[in-house]
């Protein structure tokens, strides 16, 4: 009887170590662009003042202004689905001048978190 139980629970141990969760710890985190550009949006204004950032950020109300924009490329390895781990993205109003707006690096990590750096806000 207790070998009949044994083969009986060989397939659920196979299943369970094939399990999606144990695939996804072995592939890196990466992200798309367009959910790249969506974090980093939602970060600027939460993470910066408008004092800081002239421009982007509405003094009164300390949420972004109207139609800003962020526009994130993949740097080094790309991965499948045009996914990557690093991106250096910029955020800068709709109506700007060449190179204006704050440029950030972006990384992605495990679980959905990230690293953002600021690289440098060019006002003209």
């Amino acid at each position: 009887m207790s070998r009949r139980l044994a083969l009986s629970l060989m397939p659920l141990a196979l299943v369970a170590a094939t399990s999606p969760a144990a695939a996804s710890a072995r592939r890196p985190p990466a992200q798309s662009k367009r959910q790249a550009e969506v974090k980093v949006l939602g970060a600027v204004a939460a993470k910066w003042s408008a004092k800081q950032l002239p421009g982007l950020v509405n003094p009164r109300t300390h949420l972004l202004a109207d139609n800003t924009e962020a526009v994130c490329h993949g740097q080094r390895r790309k991965y499948a689905g045009n996914r990557y781990g690093r991106f250096i993205c910029v955020v800068r109003p709709h109506i700007h001048s060449r190179r204006q707006g704050l440029y950030v690096s972006y990384r992605v990590l495990p679980r959905g978190r990230f690293v953002m750096r600021w690289i440098v806000y060019r006002r003209h």
